[in-house]
């Protein structure tokens, strides 16, 4: 049998790499969301961070929320789908999501990925 090595999800931490993400990032887009993403091999981790506007979503109560989904379907990503690297999701649609419509859209956006 062969060995894989597992890919970590961890957090997107600290200004100098956010902004470094936003100005050297490779850009995916999908119906509702949008993946900024550098890719860094040999790290052996996904650094991930979620993000939804203000001007999108007044109420905190719902920002988190939908946070909330983003970061579970991540969690339910499969192994082989995710990079090594760093990404920020941008949640780019004016309405509530289900939680069923954002996996779905996380796998086809991570699909498409592994296709470049």
């Amino acid at each position: 049998m062969s060995a894989q090595k597992r890919i970590q999800i961890k957090r997107l931490k600290g200004k100098t790499t956010v902004d470094f993400l936003f100005d050297k990032g490779e850009v995916v887009q999908s119906k509702m969301l949008l993946l900024k993403l550098i890719k860094k091999p040999e790290t052996g981790e996904y650094r991930s961070g979620v993000s939804v506007p203000k001007r999108l979503f007044k109420r905190a109560v719902d920002r988190n929320h939908i946070k909330r989904q983003m970061r579970i379907a991540i969690g339910k990503l499969n192994e082989q789908k995710l990079f090594e690297g760093s990404g920020m999701l941008l949640y780019k649609s004016g309405k509530k999501p289900l939680t069923e419509d954002l996996i779905n859209e996380i796998n086809i956006l991570f699909d498409s990925l592994k296709k470049n």
